[in-house]
Order: C-alpha cells, then sequence, then structure tokens
C-alpha cells in the first residue's frame, strides 16, 4: 500500500469515530424539547397528574435499566428539593399503552405535566440534576422556584 492510501484510510476511520462519537454523546446528554407536542389533557390518564396544582415529573421506566435507577435517583432529589413537584415513576411494562398514546421512543423518559396533564417538558436518558432543576424551575410557582 502506498502511504496516500493508508493516510486516507486513517482520515476516514478517524472522521467516522469522531462522528459516532458525537452522535453517541448527543444521544446520551439529555435536554428540554421545547416543542415536543403537548399532551392533551384529555389523553393523559387521571392517575399521572397531580390534582392540587402540583407538578408531576413522570418517569417512564423499565426494570432491568440501571439508567433508570439513575433517573429516578436524581428525579427523587429534584422532587424533593423543589416544592410543589411531585415524582411519579411508571413501569412500562405495566402500562404499555403509554408507549404509543405519549410518543415514548427511549427508557428513561421524564415528562414534566402539570395538573391539566399537559406536558411542559421531555427529556430522555438520566438527566443532570442541575440542568433539570433549571428546565423546572420556569415553570413553578413563584415562592417554590427557589433552590432548597
Amino acid at each position: 500500500m502506498t502511504a496516500a492510501v493508508v493516510t486516507l484510510g486513517v482520515i476516514v476511520v478517524v472522521g467516522l469515530a469522531v462522528i459516532a462519537i458525537g452522535l453517541l454523546r448527543r444521544r446520551d446528554s439529555p435536554a428540554a424539547v421545547p416543542d415536543a407536542p403537548a399532551v392533551a389533557p384529555a389523553s393523559l390518564p387521571a392517575d399521572l397528574t397531580a390534582h392540587d396544582g402540583r407538578l408531576v415529573l413522570l418517569q417512564f421506566s423499565s426494570a432491568f435499566s440501571s439508567s433508570c435507577r439513575d433517573t429516578r435517583s436524581v428525579l427523587d432529589d429534584v422532587a424533593a428539593d423543589l416544592p410543589g413537584l411531585v415524582h411519579r415513576d411508571v413501569d412500562l411494562a405495566t402500562r404499555p399503552e403509554l408507549v404509543r398514546l405519549l410518543g415514548l421512543h427511549d427508557t428513561p423518559t421524564t415528562l414534566l405535566v402539570d395538573g391539566h396533564g399537559r406536558e411542559l417538558l421531555r427529556v430522555s436518558g438520566v438527566p443532570r440534576r442541575a440542568a433539570l432543576v433549571s428546565a423546572i424551575e420556569p415553570h413553578l410557582p413563584p415562592a417554590a422556584g427557589t433552590r432548597a
């Protein structure tokens, strides 16, 4: 092989590796999706909303996922620190109808919904606590938006 062919091969391999790493990092760094379609109030089952005015962090999980366990820990912590927020973990094995209803593609997926069942925020993967708190705070009542 000539040096030019080897160099070209190395450039192609490195380029593909950089693209793959970028795609993986993008997939693994959850972000709020502000233009995610809102769940119509009538379509979200009533047991998943809070009727007392609080916001609900709905975590959609699968039992055998370590990412779901990590997400549960983060969401429990955030819900404990932010008044007006409750965390509910829904095992999709027991509620498979929600996959299609809510357009869920990955576990864990977390939705922030208001008391009317409207989706305010959607996060796929394990959220970073600080980013999640920052995304939730604008939706909390003014007195509840302070960090504990």
